[in-house]
């Protein structure tokens, strides 16, 4: 027996925008989590000749955003930049990290995980 296959999107665009649509509302939920577990460093300190050794508090929290690229069928929630590049150390505590890990992007997943799961199935 053949299966039949339906593409929604083909014959019913609307249904494509309204999921991207709460699939972004809900990352802004998660990307507001995050920006409140993500830890604020002391240290302050000028570039000195490489710009990705300058630190300044509040760096991190700052690059945490929610990326959609017209046309994609995704959306990414990133955090770190060419300058803070050591999100990854600070999520995962990789490299001997100074003091461990200090999660803020798994924490946030899993507190929000209620309300993001309302938004997708309700809008």
């Amino acid at each position: 027996m053949a299966a039949i296959e339906i593409d929604f999107v083909k014959y019913f665009p609307e249904f494509e925008k309204a999921a991207m649509d709460r699939i972004e509302k809900a990352a802004g939920v998660i990307r507001n989590a995050a920006k409140r577990n993500c830890v604020v460093g002391t240290i302050s300190r000028p570039a000195k000749g490489k710009f990705w050794t300058e630190r300044s508090p509040g760096a991190m929290r700052a690059t945490i955003r929610v990326v959609t690229k017209e046309g994609a069928k995704n959306v990414l929630l990133i955090a770190g930049n060419k300058q803070t590049w050591w999100a990854t150390q600070m999520e995962y505590g990789r490299g001997g990290w100074k003091g461990g890990a200090k999660p803020f992007m798994r924490p946030a997943i899993a507190s929000t995980k209620a309300e993001v799961q309302a938004i997708i199935e309700g809008g």
